[in-house]
């Protein structure tokens, strides 16, 4: 028999307490429509990931399910049940699947976890020994603790959802008083899990280098839930019919776990919105964009809560101007919809062009990621690395995606460094030799060794075979092995230039070949000798844009790492390094070279001012939601959701 192309599972589109409603029960409990897992064991433990079942609080350990037995495969899944620890397993494994599936399509290639990082200490004076560990699936745990908390923990490669008591008062659909489970809540679920991909993409986005960090992780992960939603038609035309095609109304599709929200104390709704929200006055508003709280508010939820506001300002610029024929056709001109219920078939076609935009946003914004610095991300970086992703994918953009997003970004107040205006071309990332540094011959020359060697290689050893063949770890292995040969090689070929040319070379890399000094606050910082080379990740990419535009390329990422081990700043460290792209489909050219240099001043002194607490603009929080990790913070998401 021919491998089944997909598994059908039953879950929540919202929460568990929508299937208690009767304007929402119907659309709230839907199957989804998974990737077949032909080796899925029990728990369930596939691939990706393995749900562990122990309950600490309850000092239980939960029968694990079998998604593969005749009783559930006959009936798509256990049906949606708050009270089933076995369904509570399969729903966290099918909202963890759909999100990696959206990933994985976007970014064109395999997710390979975050390493495992083993540190040994060597003795006094000596530099400790680090290992990384390649980690096959990432553990979710669904019962983990009793508290109104989810969260990733980074060190040990796992989700864990806890549960708690709700508030003892009638809000929403709660039970006052009774249990709500985080591992319900779909939204719940794929914030955690995106914090968990985010950080195999860029595992230096949790160092606590400026205000924008943990506020972006935060805002990704909700963009990604959220957005995922908008995805669901049935849902969609719930909430078109409801609003009568006004999404700028309330409706639960903005909405971020409810149930949970509404069972904190002194909540006033969901946990967070999207495109609106309630006030203290009891009474939900739609956001109005305002350019000021970009520089004024840095508590990371409500930072992050800018960057949501800003890619969904732009779906609903998108939503305005995509289906205003249907509003003028159903309105014979006035484009005033009439008081009563909307046509079906028009709740349809809006629903159709929402769930089109809602995924091709999602898309972009997980695409965008790719076009990234590895390390220091902020807002403005995020511009311009989702223009210059979709400018790469979708040459065209007949639709006007870019537009609307340079609007959002605009009305919020939000501008990348070192642009001269907002158009397209000045916010894409500039191509090697564009700039006013301008690659020499030699310099030139250097880039074709390396892509000449990545020719070579990438096509043999780093075969990107079909989604559901799992040699991920075969992946990952080659990647190390690739990642040391170009170390290797760009050491051998720095005699070919001049000290100042290689100097130079390395500089347009955000790098450098010299000890790094800096003057702060009238101190000199001077780093003990030349910062370490290091080839931090090569990984190939093959993904088709909106416009069927196959786009094949190798991204490869250096780095190296100033450790201040002397002064008032002993301890810190300060990063430099870029992201090379090279588009396969041109001879392996290097297309964009996207870095934070390491020689910055201006960095510099934004970064340490940042984590000494100097600038009375903002505040570090280092110690609510940052851990001292090895001399550089990074983000505690325990602490960092704790609501």
């Amino acid at each position: 028999m021919p491998i089944p192309p997909c598994r059908y599972l039953r879950g929540y589109s919202l929460d568990p307490g929508f299937s208690t409603r009767l304007d929402t029960v119907a659309i709230n409990e839907i199957t989804y429509s998974l990737r077949w897992e032909e080796d899925l064991q029990k728990g369930p433990c596939g691939a990706y990931f393995e749900v562990i079942d122990v309950d600490p609080a309850s000092n239980c350990f939960y029968d694990p399910v079998d998604l593969n037995s005749a009783e559930v495969l006959a009936q798509n899944g256990l049906p949606p049940s708050e009270g089933n620890p076995k369904f509570h397993q399969q729903f966290v494994y099918l909202v963890a699947m759909n999100t990696l599936d959206h990933f994985e399509r976007s970014l064109g290639r395999k997710i390979l976890w975050s390493p495992r990082t083993i540190i040994k200490s060597r003795g006094p004076g000596k530099k400790p020994d680090v290992t990384r560990h390649y980690v096959d699936k990432l553990r979710l745990y669904p019962h983990a603790f009793r508290e109104a908390n989810a969260y990733y923990m980074s060190d040990k490669k796992a989700v864990l959802f806890g549960y708690f008591e709700a508030a003892r008062k009638i809000q929403g659909t709660n039970l006052p008083g009774g249990v709500i489970f985080t591992c319900l809540s779909p939204d719940i679920v794929s914030h955690e899990v995106t914090h968990a991909i985010l950080d195999s993409i860029h595992p230096r986005f949790i160092e606590n280098t400026n205000p924008d960090v943990a506020a972006f992780h935060e805002a990704f992960a909700d963009i990604v839930a959220l957005l995922q939603r908008f995805t669901i038609p049935t849902l969609v035309e719930n909430q078109i019919a409801t609003t009568r095609g006004n999404l700028e109304e309330f409706s639960f599709l903005g909405e971020l776990a409810t149930q949970f929200g509404n069972a904190l104390q002194n909540s006033r709704g969901a946990l967070r919105g999207a495109i609106g929200k309630v006030g203290e006055d009891g009474q939900w508003k739609k956001y109005t964009p305002d350019p000021e709280l970009y520089h004024t508010v840095f508590e990371p939820h409500d930072r992050g809560s800018i960057l949501v506001a800003v890619v969904f300002d732009a779906f609903l610029r998108l939503y305005k101007v995509m289906t205003a024929d249907l509003i003028r056709i159903s309105t014979n001109g006035t484009g005033i919809v009439l008081p009563g219920a909307i046509h079906p078939d028009l709740v349809r076609r809006l629903a159709a062009t929402a769930c089109e935009i809602a995924e091709r946003l999602l898309h972009i914004c997980i695409r965008a990621l790719d076009y990234c610095p590895p390390l220091d991300i902020n807002y403005g970086d995020f511009l311009r690395a989702v223009i210059t992703a979709d400018v790469d994918s979708s040459p065209r953009d007949t639709n006007g995606y870019r537009i609307a997003l340079i609007e959002a970004f605009r009305s919020w107040g939000i501008f990348p460094d070192r642009v001269n205006t907002l158009s397209i071309e000045s916010l894409c990332w500039s191509k090697p030799g564009q700039s006013n540094d301008a690659f020499t011959n030699n310099e030139k020359t250097m880039l074709r060794y390396i892509a000449t060697f990545l020719k070579a290689r990438v096509g043999g050893i780093l075969d990107l075979s079909s989604l559901e063949e799992n040699n991920r770890e075969a992946i990952y292995n080659a990647s190390q092995q690739l990642q040391a040969q170009l170390h290797e090689l760009l050491q051998n070929r720095k005699k070919d230039f001049a000290p100042k040319e290689w100097t130079g070379f390395l500089k347009k890399l955000g790098l450098t070949d010299a000890p790094v000094s800096f003057n702060y606050n009238g101190e000199k910082i001077t780093s003990e000798g030349t910062p370490l080379l290091e080839v931090y990740k090569v990984r190939p990419v093959h993904r088709i844009g909106r416009e069927d535009k196959l786009v094949e390329q190798v991204l490869v990422t250096l780095t190296q790492t100033f450790y201040i081990t002397k002064g008032t700043l002993a301890g810190a460290k300060f990063r430099g390094g870029s992201t090379l792209i090279l588009n396969m489909s041109k001879d392996y050219n290097v297309e964009y070279i996207i870095y934070k240099n390491i020689l910055s001043p201006h960095r510099f002194q934004y970064q340490m001012d940042y984590q000494q607490g100097n600038n009375p603009g903002f505040t570090a929080l280092n110690d609510s939601i940052y851990d001292d990790g090895n001399g550089f913070q990074a983000i505690n998401f325990s602490n960092l959701h704790f609501h």
